[in-house]
């Protein structure tokens, strides 16, 4: 299992379009830890950057010997706003900055039927390019529960089409986010990505879900088991020896320094795989 870290760890949980680490100090602090990865955001690099600056960051990335786990590309995807689906319209510049940073896993989000048509065009150009389109489990798309994933890829019926793993999401909208879910889903996924949440009616967070309208949630400390129980996941993967991406998906909650929340995601991955 590859451990990586979202740059989410340096955003505020309100706030997807600001990070509050430079890409530099973020990749240090990851390899200290112990990652192997970094999954990038808008944040810090998108389709919008200039070419001349994207490959500045990746020259970083090969300095310090860490890779790119994942791109999400755009901060509408980032946000999952109802253009966060356009651009499975025109996936060659998600496509390009992929090629850029030297990573085979591109985030998409497909939010409604009409999008299908759309993402199996996107999935057979990136197919040519040797890269993987990943849905997330997520809130406002047709991957809210785990069998809408399955339907969702049984559909699709494209081989390049991977599932990020998002049990946080899973549980907001009524899904099943315990081993029965995640062993259903382990062949297609890619990624999986954890932030710890318990639905709190007074929770200061709302995921807007198709199946159960909008959910209140609270944002829990990573080994929080009134969340997400995530030992007896993290258990079940390394006992099937799955080699994909396991990243840490957590934004800072409020008070939280960037450098805590790191040294809470590695205290919690590697110290439970030594």
């Amino acid at each position: 299992m590859k451990l990586s870290l979202s740059c989410r760890i340096a955003e505020l949980s309100n706030d997807k379009e600001k990070s509050f680490l430079s890409i530099e100090k973020l990749i240090k602090m990851a390899v200290i830890n112990g990652f192997t990865g970094i999954s990038l955001r808008p944040s810090v690099v998108s389709t919008s950057t200039p070419k001349q600056s994207v490959l500045k960051i990746k020259d970083v990335f090969n300095l310090n010997k860490i890779s790119v786990s994942m791109i999400t590309s755009n901060i509408n995807l980032a946000k999952n706003d109802k253009y966060a689906a356009n651009n499975l319209k025109n996936i060659t510049p998600c496509l390009d900055l992929a090629e850029q940073l030297d990573t085979s896993v591109v985030r998409i989000m497909i939010k409604h039927h009409d999008d299908i048509i759309f993402a199996k065009k996107a999935l057979d150009e990136a197919l040519e390019r040797g890269i993987v389109l990943t849905q997330q489990t997520h809130w406002g798309t047709l991957a809210e529960t785990i069998d809408e994933t399955l339907t969702l890829i049984k559909v699709i019926k494209r081989k390049n089409f991977g599932i990020t793993y998002e049990p946080a999401n899973l549980l907001a909208c009524g899904s099943d986010h315990s081993l029965m879910g995640l062993e259903k889903l382990l062949p297609y996924i890619v990624n999986f990505y954890f932030q710890n949440i318990c639905l709190d009616k007074n929770g200061s967070h709302e995921f807007k879900t198709l199946g159960k309208g909008n959910v209140k949630v609270k944002y829990l400390p990573l080994n929080d088991k009134k969340g997400i129980d995530i030992y007896p996941l993290i258990n079940f993967l390394y006992k099937q020896k799955y080699d994909k991406w396991f990243t840490i998906h957590q934004p800072l909650r409020e008070g939280q320094k960037v450098d805590e929340a790191i040294e809470e995601a590695s205290n919690l991955f590697l110290a439970y795989k030594n």
